[in-house]
């Protein structure tokens, strides 16, 4: 269905053996990984064309896994904008996965610089197992990783636990529970509000270009209580039994929430974001 070449492990910068099979071109990179939900918000979708956009600036290609959902809506956006990339996709170039995205997998092999990558031989079926390895080569493969959206012990999930084990920058937007526990264990939070996610996002990727940027979060006054409370609390959060007048004050800390300053996680702790 796809012509294909093989590659090696080391042709593509890979620790693992075994040829793998490209269609189209390697992007080149620096790459960064767009990665989320297969049963994604109509409000996360929304911020892959800000995310691509904010990519071509930066001169960086896409890497994604081609699957429903945030995957090949990411893909779709990178079309849009340009952005050459790379999908990795867990099967045999004979038996694409998902059939249903072969239009868009043959509009990514047409575009400059894009390709597809199959992970195993031509007759190969794709099975639980390959997934899993498929997100790790498109950790590899990236030189950062965002994650849009994540269920808890999600593939997402799963995706983002990697590039925090492979030492990859990691940035996730909030406001999905697997999102919130990758912040608690080193991630950077992305506000999910379009306009607040555009400019926190390349500035993030400014970061970890390696410019040097730092990415600043301006706490409002009315939430300047907030602040002091979490610096209070230390690591472990801030829980809402330490509060003092909750009811009044969840307002500011939802608020918070909503500007990406904290993350509730577990559920009734509050840690600072960043």
């Amino acid at each position: 269905m796809f012509t294909t070449r093989p590659v090696t492990s080391a042709d593509l910068g890979l620790a693992g053996s075994g040829p793998r099979f490209l269609a189209g071109e390697l992007p080149l990179a620096p790459r960064v990984a767009i990665v989320g939900s297969r049963a994604a918000r109509r409000d996360r979708l929304a911020l892959l064309g800000p995310a691509t956009a904010a990519m071509r600036a930066a001169g960086l290609a896409l890497v994604s896994g081609g699957a429903i959902g945030i995957d090949i809506a990411a893909h779709r956006a990178a079309l849009a904008a340009a952005v050459s990339q790379l999908a990795v996709l867990p099967c045999g170039a004979d038996r694409p996965y998902p059939s249903q995205h072969v239009p868009w997998y043959r509009s990514i092999t047409a575009a400059a610089g894009s390709g597809l990558l199959f992970c195993h031989p031509p007759g190969t079926e794709p099975c639980t197992a390959m997934f899993a390895s498929r997100n790790a080569i498109v950790v590899e493969l990236a030189s950062a990783v965002l994650v849009v959206e994540a269920a808890g012990r999600s593939g997402s999930h799963g995706t983002g636990l990697c590039a925090l084990k492979r030492k990859r920058p990691l940035a996730v937007v909030l406001g999905s529970p697997g999102c919130a526990d990758l912040v608690a264990r080193g991630a950077t939070g992305l506000p999910g509000e379009p306009d607040a996610f555009a400019a926190a996002f390349a500035t993030w990727l400014a970061r970890v270009s390696g410019a040097a940027v730092t990415l600043e979060r301006r706490w409002p006054e009315p939430l300047r209580w907030l602040d002091a409370a979490l610096a209070d609390a230390g690591p472990r959060g801030l829980g809402l039994d330490a509060v003092p007048d909750l009811l009044t004050r969840l307002v500011d800390i939802l608020e918070a929430e909503r500007l990406g300053l904290v993350v509730e996680s577990p559920p009734g702790r509050y840690r600072r974001v960043g």
